[in-house]
């Protein structure tokens, strides 16, 4: 994947650039060669998996459904987590707690299907399982009170597991 490069920037220098290319300012975000900007992750996804020659899927039907399954799932739990912890953050008597608890109750769905799902993840890397980490990786950092280790022992294992691998170690994100 020489052919991506990644763009970093914070603060409002970033939402101005953001800003430049879509409406919502959202990240993650692609930018084509042909000038088109790709703001929600499955698309992304979709798109780097194309350019990659489908190597970033599983190339059997079933595998590949399974892979879609649990990238959508992954990407849901990201999504929760991410609007909990925007909501959490807002000043006080600003947040709603009704919004907080049907995320928390979304994320914990999400766990517990990715946890019925670990006994079908293969050795082969995906981009569901990319997906999974990052947004168990999120979890960890924005939201460590949800404790999703717990009660999703075969999860955490495999999270553990994975974690080990050169290129997930290389390239985790140092919060």
């Amino acid at each position: 994947m020489d052919c991506v490069e990644e763009v970093l920037s914070a603060g409002d220098e970033r939402e101005a650039m953001l800003f430049k290319y879509g409406p919502g300012a959202k990240v993650p975000a692609l930018l084509t060669d042909s000038g088109a900007y790709i703001c929600e992750t499955l698309l992304i996804n979709m798109y780097l998996n194309e350019l990659s020659g489908g190597k970033l899927y599983p190339k059997e039907k079933t595998a590949r459904d399974l892979a879609f399954q649990i990238d959508g799932i992954a990407s849901l739990l990201m999504e929760s987590l991410f609007y909990r912890s925007h909501e959490i953050r807002r000043e006080d008597g600003k947040n709603s707690q009704g919004f907080i608890d049907k995320e928390l109750a979304r994320a914990n769905r999400t766990y517990d299907a990715l946890e019925n799902l670990v006994v079908k993840y293969s050795d082969d890397l995906h981009l569901g399982l990319i997906s999974t980490v990052a947004s168990l990786g999120y979890a960890d950092w924005r939201l460590p009170g949800d404790e999703w280790r717990s009660g999703h022992s075969k999860l955490a294992v495999w999270y553990e597991e994975i974690m080990k691998r050169p290129a997930m170690d290389e390239t985790k994100p140092i919060f």
